[in-house]
């Protein structure tokens, strides 16, 4: 009989099958050469398989992951305020920037005409735009940003290696 597979011999030997299936199979591995092997293969392995004795995490197993899941988060909670700190200070310093320059440019105007008004304040927008994106400024101006992001660098990969050290502990 050379319908009987693997599968149905697995049912075979776990005692899966009805009477009639079990009779079936038991006449093929009698009767044939091939069948035969194939089972006592599959038989050499089941008895393997349940000989070995199964393992079980701890008692505080659960206990230990969620500890340090929580861990995690609150590393990269601390890692989120870390960033909008930086980035608001970064907004901070925009802004004033801003509020500087508007307030030099409505300061420097005297009221007079609205058409004299509109173009003093385009030159003299224009004029402190240019001086301060000019080559020397500009330079102070990235280093000042450099400088910040070296900071913010540094803080992340110190918090980023205390993570991977917590969560592998």
């Amino acid at each position: 009989m050379n319908n009987i597979d693997d599968e149905l011999l697995n049912k075979y030997l776990d005692g899966e099958l009805n009477q009639d299936e079990k009779d079936l199979v038991r006449i093929s591995i009698e009767s044939s050469l091939e069948v035969k092997k194939r089972y006592e293969a599959l038989l050499k392995a089941h008895n393997l398989l349940n000989s070995i004795e199964e393992e079980s995490p701890s008692i505080d197993f659960t206990k230990l992951v969620m500890n340090k899941l929580n861990k995690r988060s609150v590393i990269a909670q601390q890692q989120k305020y870390f960033l909008l700190s930086i980035l608001s200070l970064l907004g901070l310093v925009i802004l004033g920037i801003t509020g500087y320059v508007l307030f030099q440019v409505i300061s420097s105007m005297q009221p007079t005409q609205s058409s004299e008004m509109v173009t003093t304040y385009t030159k003299d927008l224009g004029d402190y735009i240019s001086n301060l994106f000019g080559q020397k400024n500009i330079t102070i101006l990235g280093s000042v940003l450099s400088f910040i992001m070296l900071i913010s660098g540094y803080f992340l990969y110190d918090y980023q290696k205390h993570s991977k050290k917590n969560f592998s502990h």
